[in-house]
């Protein structure tokens, strides 16, 4: 039963996001109708508002989503990403490399909602094109998240690393040709639309790069700080801004743009409106009731596998949360008694599809907020795609790949 009222919201939510009711009213009132079907006491609820409000997560995550935007408007105020567009036409192939690569590029950095720091390099390598939002929303976010399979730096890498005892090296050799099948079918489906554009001339390369990194260095900055220092991911981004603030030199009116873009209550109750759906979620324990019906009904373990973390990655759009809870309820079949890689690279492609496609997901969220598209829209383009990516990932579960990594 409570399986099936989790099902509902769930439609619920699908049906105003089609109506185009925003995001944040959306999954707001998303939390409230599960508190209301769970049966918790609203001083829970309200508690778990105000503990949420307080807590680490949302504060940081919140001046993260302000700072990102704020710097990227003052990268596009001060030309840095015309510039980075010319740059690129000195790579093979222009517009179609410049896509291919920047969001990785920025991807590289585990940052919340980091397809908005990507979305305006997309933007401005598009923008004489012709090519709808939608498209351009998909494109980013599709390469914005390729490294995400592998990249050490991820938090559900290294939870993965910390839950089941497998070292992080492996867990990222493991997952590596899931990125490599990612970025050959974001070539078929997105990279060869695009208009090539550019000059391919050896001795434009070096060039090109150079006049790159001097467009990319805050994000670049940025990057390195909080890789290196490990410092909380806001006072890096922060000290870039400061940086390109000082350097740059920006004038009164473009300062003035780039602080209104960021400090905004639309974001503050957007981030708020995501992160309250995903307490509810907790608070009622509803978040558990699908996995516990699939193994109620023994269904197989590949199944109950994919379900779990699939459901688990769908409502809370984060690889922490369908690591850190799906890895947990399936223990026995992951790394207890034995480890089993095969199932944990299936359960790492169950969540991580979930999470794609989940409308909690920040990047998702955001980037379509940006370009100003429909989410409906994005889904028909995005959908294919990653229905490609889930069964060549089955192809790689039965295969003798994940054996390779069978502990000696």
């Amino acid at each position: 039963m409570e399986a099936v009222k989790l099902v509902v919201v769930f439609v619920l939510i699908i049906f105003a996001l089609r109506k185009r009711i925003s995001v944040a009213v959306t999954l707001f009132s998303a939390g409230l109708a599960v508190a209301l079907l769970f049966w918790l006491p609203i001083s829970s609820l309200l508690q778990g508002y105000w503990d949420l409000i307080k807590s680490e997560r949302f504060i940081t995550l919140t001046s993260v989503i302000i700072l990102i935007t704020i710097l990227g408007t003052l990268l596009k105020e001060l030309r840095f990403l015309d510039r980075l567009g010319k740059a690129c036409q000195g790579l093979r192939g222009g517009s179609r490399t410049a896509v291919s690569i920047l969001p990785g590029l920025v991807g590289l950095m585990p940052m919340p909602g980091g397809s908005l720091l990507s979305a305006p390099l997309v933007e401005n390598v598009l923008k004489d094109g012709g090519y709808k939002p939608e498209f351009k929303v998909v494109a980013n976010y599709w390469f914005r998240h390729i490294v995400e399979f592998f990249w050490p730096v991820y938090p559900g890498l290294i939870l993965t690393g910390a839950i089941t005892g497998m070292r992080i090296y492996d867990v990222s050799l493991l997952q590596v040709p899931l990125s490599v099948c990612m970025a050959t079918i974001g070539y078929f489906f997105f990279i060869r639309k695009i208009t090539p554009s550019g000059r391919s001339q050896e001795s434009r390369l070096g060039r090109a790069l150079l006049d790159m990194s001097r467009s990319l260095w805050p994000i670049v900055l940025a990057i390195l700080i909080y890789a290196i220092f490990q410092i909380n991911l806001a006072y890096a981004i922060l000290l870039s801004l400061v940086l390109l603030t000082v350097t740059a030199r920006p004038n009164k009116g473009q300062l003035v743009t780039a602080l209104k873009s960021g400090l905004t209550i639309k974001l503050v109750f957007l981030v708020f409106g995501i992160l309250s759906f995903q307490t509810v979620l907790e608070l009622t324990g509803a978040i558990q009731s699908i996995p516990q019906l699939a193994v109620t009904f023994h269904l197989p373990s590949q199944l109950v596998i994919f379900l779990v973390c699939f459901t688990v990655g769908i409502l809370t759009g984060m690889v922490s949360a369908f690591v850190g809870l799906g890895y947990t309820l399936l223990a026995g079949f992951l790394y207890q008694p034995e480890l089993v890689p095969a199932n944990i690279l299936l359960a790492y492609l169950a969540g991580y599809m979930g999470m794609m496609l989940s409308p909690t997901h920040l990047c998702l969220i955001l980037t379509n907020d940006y370009f100003g598209s429909q989410l409906a829209r994005v889904y028909r383009l995005f959908i294919p795609p990653m229905l490609i990516l889930v069964a060549l990932g089955l192809l790689l579960y039965f295969s003798p790949w994940p054996g390779l990594f069978l502990p000696k």
